[in-house]
């Protein structure tokens, strides 16, 4: 009897890691196939104790009933399993169920749910670290050309702004008032920090030199649509190539404005053949 509810104890903290191991790696095996690798993987482990070539065996049945016989698979999932049995196990350290004065099915039963909460947590922030890995592509070191001054701009190419100017259909990118406030004319920054914040933007506010390069974009959002003034991107260009020019127009966004991995402008998403062309480039050049 003893042997049983021990091989249940350790299949039940088996399937917890494998499952963690099956979403991050993103390559779904089913439940009853990780339930399947979590009993192979308890039963030489309980019936001949923590020996290290039992422990191996059982280790290595679990990553190939789970996973498969695909190499990059394979090492995938004992990665990622190796890192969740070690995290599981660290925090039971610290957060001992018997520290709560619990024993037996309900420690065993706490120690699941702890585990659970752990991994499910380590599972978020592993996945979030996987997307900022790969938007990392997407950011880009820009030079705007604007009144007079060459401006660095940090860019991020976002898959999701459509935005387009209204008449011309001309791309519409948003770049952070703060990141060029500097660089602009006192007349310029004074009619920008004195638009309304609703209707629509009066024109003439502007000097009448600048007024030929600007103009009214209706912005939609999530909470609604407003009103905002596009500059035409005159000299704007990805990297200091020149072959890589992003065209359109630009909104400049309150001082306020967060943009993802600390970027200092959101380019269209018509960007991104520029980025995939520069991607290209660098590799044939590799």
């Amino acid at each position: 009897m003893y042997g049983e509810v021990a091989i249940a104890v350790n299949s039940a903290f088996n399937y917890l890691i494998l499952s963690f191991a099956d979403k991050v790696c993103r390559r779904p095996a089913g439940k009853w196939r990780l339930l399947g690798a979590a009993v192979a993987g308890a039963c030489p482990v309980v019936l001949f104790g923590g020996a290290i070539v039992p422990t191996a065996a059982a280790f290595l049945a679990m990553i190939l009933i789970a996973f498969g016989l695909h190499r990059n698979a394979a090492l995938k999932g004992a990665g990622a399993t190796l890192t969740a049995a070690l995290f599981a196990g660290g925090l039971l350290t610290v957060v001992n169920p018997s520290e709560f004065g619990l024993g037996g099915t309900a420690a065993v039963f706490t120690s699941c749910l702890f585990a659970s909460g752990g991994l499910h947590m380590l599972a978020v922030r592993w996945r979030g670290a996987e997307e900022d890995s790969a938007a990392a592509d997407y950011r880009v070191e820009t030079e705007l050309e604007v009144f007079g001054s060459r401006i660095p701009i940090s860019a991020f190419a976002d898959s999701g702004n459509a935005c387009t100017e209204p008449l011309s259909g001309a791309p519409v990118h948003f770049i952070a008032y703060r990141s060029v406030k500097e660089h602009l004319p006192k007349e310029i920054r004074t009619a920008v920090e004195n638009l309304p914040r609703e209707g629509v933007p009066d024109l003439s506010v502007f000097p009448p030199e600048v007024r030929g390069q600007i103009r009214p974009i209706r912005l939609r959002t999530v909470g609604g649509s407003t009103w905002a003034i596009g500059f035409r991107a005159g000299s704007w260009t990805i990297g200091g190539t020149e072959n890589a020019r992003i065209s359109g127009y630009f909104v400049l966004t309150e001082n306020d404005a967060e943009y993802p991995l600390g970027a200092d402008a959101i380019l269209h998403r018509s960007s991104l053949i520029h980025l995939k062309e520069r991607g290209s480039t660098d590799a044939d050049r590799s």
